[in-house]
């Protein structure tokens, strides 16, 4: 039996980054039994209408462009004064935060000086809590917004190039070995407290999060398997804490008698979807006595090479704007809106254009910066899958974990 098509043809016109429907005509097909029009038009006047409901920008949307917990305290001639000194203060500082997200550490040094004017263009808006206020004193925690298109046009003016994606958070497995053993879970363990130490960080756009460490750690993966990357201990405790990517972090303390100094050697592999090489790297200590400080040294760059790294993979390219066609197998009402939704935070997207509906798929247009490749990363942070099925393309949402605790 064949099944009813049912369709709607769009012309368009651009609301945000979705473009909605300006002139609908509805498309009936008969077939060998009757279906009621009424239900099904309901459903894609819906489908149409929910494309425009709130629609914006994706980029405008990004959360990389809101700094947040800004503490300010300064004191002046008075309370007044005080007050638009810790502003004016406040809403630097978080500039110079928001570019940090941005851009790659070795780029800090070509960022035009912040003046007040410069900065004063860049704030959409700004959150004022906690106000505690004196005679001559002003303390204050501020939430600050800033706009995205003069903050590209800042960063574009100024030669540097930068990246809005934020990436999946991934799970750390600090492995570390000194003296002939390997450890991962028994304590002591000063490559897991190094990690510990280093805190969770508000400004990552790679966030890492640690295992508890627990008797359901300890019997999912063990250190040998953690680092042969045996598949399902690895998917067990991917699992437990509903990530999709987990960083085998291999630190290895060996001891340069000569030089009475110690050294460690970290390698890195990347576990998930995309996996990636191993890396290694070396850190030289200054004396047997500050291990301590040589594995914090060591989580400390390393963390800044993860951040690089995923940045110059996800850098915007202005010059490539280009555009896909893909299709979105249609199930409900809620599914078109959480596809919409996170299409809608992609940082490489430009703007989605509703190409038509019917009641199995919609069919969308992408325009986007960058290559194939770029937008599939994109898309997979958001947790949506970009294939390439016989020359098409297709959406499809993939299960979206619980957003865990990130370090």
């Amino acid at each position: 039996m064949l099944k009813p098509r049912w369709g709607i043809s769009i012309l368009g016109e651009k609301v945000g980054n979705i473009t909605v429907c300006s002139r609908i005509s509805m498309i009936v097909r008969h077939h060998s039994y009757r279906l009621a029009p009424s239900a099904v038009s309901l459903f894609l006047a819906l489908l149409v209408v929910a494309a425009g409901v709130g629609s914006a920008r994706a980029q405008d949307r990004n959360p990389i462009f809101t700094v947040t917990g800004v503490a300010v305290d300064e004191t002046a001639a008075s309370a007044s004064d005080a007050r638009d000194v810790a502003l004016a203060a406040g809403q630097r500082r978080a500039a110079q935060r928001m570019f940090r997200r941005l851009i790659v550490r070795a780029d800090e040094a070509f960022l035009p000086q912040l003046t007040d004017e410069t900065v004063a263009r860049l704030v959409q808006n700004i959150e004022v809590s906690d106000e505690k206020t004196s005679s001559t004193r002003y303390l204050a925690s501020l939430r600050v917004a800033f706009k995205p298109d003069i903050v590209r046009e800042h960063l574009r003016d100024a030669g540097l190039r930068f990246s809005e994606t934020v990436s999946r958070p991934r799970l750390v497995l600090p492995v570390f070995e000194a003296a002939g053993a390997i450890n991962l879970w028994d304590p002591p363990n000063a490559w897991r407290e190094a990690w510990e130490a280093r805190g969770a960080s508000a400004d990552t756009v790679v966030p890492l999060l640690l295992p508890e460490g627990d008797l359901q750690d300890i019997g999912s993966v063990g250190p040998i398997q953690a680092l042969a990357a045996e598949a399902r201990p690895m998917q067990a405790i991917a699992a437990r804490y509903r990530v999709r990517d987990i960083l085998v972090a291999h630190a290895t303390l060996v001891q340069d008698l000569a030089a009475n100094r110690p050294l460690v050697h970290v390698s890195l592999r990347h576990i998930g979807p995309t996996s990636g090489a191993v890396s290694i790297e070396t850190f030289v200590g200054e004396s047997r006595a500050q291990v301590g400080a040589l594995l914090a040294e060591a989580v400390a760059r390393t963390v800044e090479r993860l951040e690089d790294e995923w940045k110059r993979d996800n850098y915007l390219r202005f010059d490539e704007p280009v555009r896909l066609s893909a299709s979105f197998a249609l199930g409900t009402l809620s599914d078109w809106l959480e596809m919409r939704r996170r299409l809608g935070g992609a940082a490489v997207i430009q703007n989605v254009e509703l190409a038509s509906i019917t009641r199995s798929d919609v069919q969308v247009v992408i325009h986007y910066l960058g290559g194939p490749e770029q937008l599939g990363l994109a898309l997979a942070q958001r947790d949506i899958d970009l294939v390439e099925e016989d020359g098409f393309w297709t959406l499809r949402l993939a299960r979206r974990a619980e957003a865990p605790r990130t370090r």
